[in-house]
Parts: C-alpha cells; sequence; structure tokens
C-alpha cells in the first residue's frame, strides 16, 4: 500500500501533525510510525505538564502567538473530551531588587502580549503563599496544568475512528528516496509513502541523515 502522509514520531506532536493532515484531506491514507508499544512515551510523557501563557516570548513574535493559542486551544480540547486539566495560575516570584527589577519588565511584556497578569506586594505573596518567600511577585492566571499523554492518546484514537493509522514497535531503520516515493524501512516490513514527515523529537536529527 502507498500511503499519503506517515508521520515518523507518536508524540503530541506526531499524532496532532497527523490529526490535523487527516481534518484538511480526509480522504488521504495517513499512517504514524512509533518506535515504542504506546503514544508519548518520551518527551511528551516526561514534561511538567504546563499549559503556559507565553510570558517570556517577544511581543508581536510567532512564539508569543502560537502560545496564546495553543492555551487556549488545548484547554477546549480538554473540555470538548472531558480530559484533566487546571488553570491553577503560575507565580513568578522575585527575591532581590535585581530580580524585582526584571519581574517589572515581564509584567510590561504580558501586558504587550495581551496577557492578564497581577502584581502582587511581598506581603500579598506571603497571604497567597505562606511557605514562598518574595519580596514581590506576578501572578499569571492564564497557565495552567494538564495531561498531556491523555491528550495524545485521545488524539490517537481520534486519528484511528477518522480512518488514520498508526504502528507501533515500528522504529525507523532506514529510509530511501525515490522520484515519487519514500521508502521507509522497519524491523520486519517497508512502508511506502509519498510523503514523510519526521516528528522524531531528538531523534528528528538522526531520522534526517537517513535521507
Amino acid at each position: 500500500m502507498l500511503y499519503d502522509f506517515v508521520i515518523i514520531g507518536g508524540g503530541i506532536v506526531g499524532i496532532s501533525t497527523a490529526r490535523q493532515l487527516q481534518k484538511r484531506f480526509p480522504h488521504k491514507q495517513i499512517m504514524v510510525l512509533e518506535k515504542e508499544s504506546r503514544p508519548a512515551m518520551h518527551q511528551t510523557g516526561h514534561n511538567s505538564g504546563v499549559i503556559h501563557a507565553g510570558v517570556y516570548y517577544q511581543p508581536g513574535s510567532l512564539k508569543a502567538d502560537f502560545c496564546k493559542r495553543g492555551a487556549v486551544q488545548t484547554i477546549s480540547f480538554c473540555k470538548e473530551h472531558d480530559l484533566p486539566y487546571q488553570q491553577c495560575g503560575k507565580l513568578l516570584v522575585a527575591t532581590n531588587r535585581l530580580e524585582h527589577e526584571r519581574m517589572l519588565a515581564l509584567e510590561a511584556r504580558c501586558i504587550q502580549n495581551g496577557i492578564e497578569v497581577q502584581r502582587l506586594s511581598g506581603e500579598e505573596l506571603r497571604e497567597r503563599e505562606p511557605t514562598v518567600s518574595g519580596i514581590g511577585a506576578l501572578l499569571v492566571s492564564a497557565t495552567g496544568i494538564t495531561d498531556y499523554p491523555k491528550i495524545t492518546e485521545k488524539m490517537a484514537a481520534l486519528l484511528i475512528q477518522g480512518g488514520g493509522s498508526i504502528c507501533f514497535d515500528a522504529e525507523v531503520k532506514a529510509l530511501h528516496e525515490h522520484s515519487h516515493h519514500i521508502d521507509i524501512f522497519l524491523e520486519h516490513q517497508t512502508v511506502k509513502s509519498r510523503f514523510v514527515i519526521a516528528c522524531g523529537g531528538l531523534m528528528a536529527d538522526r531520522l534526517a541523515r537517513m535521507m
């Protein structure tokens, strides 16, 4: 079988990429290859689970825009599919004068990026978090937490429901490019695809060198 798109990597980036392609091209044949026995086994399942608000990014940058839109879409996806999330907010604490100056600069950046922020005095910080010591803080209420492996698993289920395929225990051993397709060599089979998208995280450079 000749697939239209094969995505290498079953973390949140790979599964999300496959799902978005499926939405745009519902009649295309899409497969995800994942070397582990289930999705989200690497970075997706080993991060802090934070839904970032985009505090640190340059105003007007793509990072700031993507982060803000991504936070809204992540929470919307969690609500739609009854997945765990909590907008608990985040405290950025200043412990000395230099950090306080930097905190004020971050406050200005938040305002430029359209992120709701509240400045707290040292006393207000102690009232909110008695075990935290500082001369001031910023409260960013838009920051949240979620379970990214569960989000990935749900997207994977939706991909399969829509006719897509996921092959686990499928480590890519080699890639051979031809004029109209690419051969993807696994341990015991070869998969053919018109396009290959590498979403292999820390292995992405090694996948690229196979070409």
